[in-house]
């Protein structure tokens, strides 16, 4: 999927078979894009008897050089079900299962031209009401109604029985790892004495930050990257937005951007303070890194085991270090606010 020579006939080939109404399709730029954190990613310029469009193509990268290991067929499905909801993300069009006409398996995206929020901020472009476009954009796929996402997509029985078993992760992840990390049960234990009030299962996009968001002309924002998305408790997404927003900046729900997220997100979802306010957000931050903590520290388990050859797996564990600090702050701080209270 990588080579700019022979992509573009590959390519060609394999939308004549998807649009057999389109007649001489020619590829006029094919292009290896940067800031694939986990996938393939490419940028194609098409041209055809109808007219001309700008796709990405995202696939996996060779085995033994990935990152984490999730599924093209359930990102693409979910990236339908989204799409079909009104949720403001890059259409996904199409998808090559087997991997035999695109090198890989692949979705081929429609391309953005959104500006990515990290650089925007960094400009110093005007981060004013953005606290607010985050709820409303969280809120449009958390309130997704279950029986229109994937069946592929697992369903919890209920709330304890999947807070409980997010809560198992951390355990899960400090006993298969290549070597004893306590600090990893600790936080386990914290959380399972800590317990938030429930709230309604929903999609959960399982890696909202910044990085995975664009800001659209007319200043709302926009989602990508849905591989990581499950069922579970909506939640996540606030705390693993705020993890990331702390080690990279914008951090859009500090002080009073956290309250104006949570006035307008409860608006939207129709929860009460107890179910969101910014001491819960605290508590998932901590929580609602494992699904991407877990999949790091297998990539290098990986990595020290030879099964990985990923150079990026041996600094992600930079994030861990990182990460483990800021967990421990947060249940220091969260000690007397979530003491069976919130």
């Amino acid at each position: 999927m990588l080579d700019p020579k022979e992509m573009p006939v590959r390519l060609a080939q394999f939308l004549a078979t998807q649009e057999p109404g389109w007649s001489d399709i020619e590829v006029r730029s094919y292009e290896v894009m940067t800031g694939g954190y986990s996938r393939l990613l490419a940028k194609a310029e098409v041209r055809h008897s109808g007219g001309s469009l700008v796709l990405v193509l995202r696939g996996d990268p060779p085995k033994d050089k990935q990152l984490i290991e999730t599924d093209r067929a359930q990102e693409f499905e979910v990236l339908s079900a989204v799409a079909a909801a009104g949720v403001r993300t890059p259409r996904a069009r199409y998808f090559d299962d087997s991997g035999t006409a695109l090198g890989t398996r692949a979705l081929v995206i429609d391309y953005t031209s959104s500006e990515s929020v990290i650089p925007y901020a960094a400009r110093g472009g005007d981060l004013t009401g953005l606290a607010e476009r985050l709820a409303e954009a969280m809120a449009s796929f958390h309130s997704i109604p279950l029986d229109r996402l994937p069946a592929r997509l697992a369903r919890p029985n209920s709330w304890e029985e999947y807070i409980g078993t997010r809560i198992d992760e951390w355990r899960r992840s400090a006993k298969s790892h290549v070597e004893d990390l306590p600090i990893l049960r600790y936080i386990a234990a914290w959380l399972d004495a800590n317990r938030p009030a429930p709230v309604p299962l929903g999609l959960v996009h399982g890696d909202c930050s910044t990085a995975n968001m664009l800001l659209t002309p007319d200043g709302h924002l926009e989602l990508i990257d849905w591989e990581l998305a499950v069922i579970g408790d909506p939640r996540e997404d606030i705390g693993y937005h705020k993890a990331n927003g702390m080690a990279i900046p914008p951090d859009l729900l500090d002080g009073e951007g956290a309250e104006a997220f949570c006035r307008r997100y409860r608006e939207l979802m129709g929860w009460s303070e107890a179910q969101l306010n910014p001491a819960v957000i605290t508590y998932f931050m901590i929580l609602g890194v494992i699904g991407v903590v877990s999949k790091l520290l297998g990539g290098i388990a990986g990595y020290a085991d030879g099964t990985n050859h990923l150079l990026a797996s041996a600094f992600n564990l930079q994030s861990i270090m990182f990460g483990g600090a800021m967990w421990i702050d947060g249940t220091k701080a969260l000690e007397a606010a979530m003491n069976g209270k919130v």
